[in-house]
């Protein structure tokens, strides 16, 4: 019982932060499942980590959905239509050949790109609208390789995402966390369709090297959390300061990195 507690509580902090600041809760979910279960268990809590994801976008991509009117809706669909398809393209594969490789990637590499994106977000900017021409071929690109990496360690590409429109495409940082939603939709929902390609041809091995440690019960209560906090964290980050999302940003990389960093 005091497990299914723990990771309710994970669940919902990682639904929270999708919501507040456009993560897909993987910067939660790894560590933490980590912490819990050891560092053998990081293969497991990442591809764990792509169910959350893909959960928890989808309530934090509905939730900016419904605030947003027909016109901004079709304004950020048409901004990041050849970013999200670059992601399509490649976090699939990306996701298939990673599923029965437990060692491929390490606690350190995952902190380590952690870090490096809250050096980036502490980079000084505005929130006044900059917005840049659109290149396919750069969009594409990039929204490939954030799939990619992404997926390979286990979070949604919201902070890249951020990253990548607030200081690439001009966007308003508000307008870049509801990218951020939808990009962590995709890239949840498409690591899913490549593990299950991955389970089809490699069988019951698959299976047991994907699933790990965890009991499937408590991992139903913490994508069940995190749906429900998702919506929560995007009502909360309407009424704070530009300012201070960034602070989260920055605070919830920082201390996921050194959690990994420390198991």
């Amino acid at each position: 019982m005091a497990d299914f507690a723990l990771l309710a509580l994970v669940g919902a902090c990682s639904g929270l932060i999708a919501g507040l600041v456009g993560l897909a809760g993987g910067i939660v979910i790894v560590p933490a499942l980590v912490a819990v279960y050891g560092p053998q268990a990081l293969h497991a809590a990442i591809i764990t980590s792509w169910f959350a994801v893909l959960f928890n976008s989808f309530g934090a991509a509905a939730r900016q959905w419904k605030q947003r009117s027909p016109e901004e809706r079709v304004a950020l669909l048409h901004a990041a239509r050849w970013y999200l398809a670059g992601a399509v393209l490649v976090t699939p594969v990306a996701a298939a050949f990673a599923s029965g490789r437990s060692g491929m990637v390490t606690a350190a590499a995952v902190a380590v790109l952690q870090l490096c994106l809250a050096a980036v977000m502490l980079f000084p900017i505005g929130d006044e609208h900059r917005a840049r021409p659109t290149n396919r071929a750069r969009d594409a690109s990039f929204g490939g390789i954030i799939g990619g990496v992404s997926t390979l360690i286990g979070v949604g590409g919201g902070t890249y995402t951020i990253a990548y429109f607030v200081y690439g495409a001009g966007s308003r940082f508000r307008d870049a966390i509801a990218t951020a939603n939808i990009t962590g939709f995709v890239v949840g929902a498409f690591s899913v369709v490549g593990l299950g390609l991955a389970l089809a041809v490699s069988g019951i091995e698959a299976v047991r090297i994907a699933t790990g440690p965890f009991d499937l019960l408590g991992l139903a209560i913490l994508l069940l959390a995190g749906i429900i906090a998702a919506p929560l964290g995007v009502i909360a980050s309407g009424h704070l300061p530009v300012k201070r999302l960034r602070q989260l940003l920055v605070a919830a990389l920082v201390a996921s990195a050194m959690r990994l960093l420390i198991s």
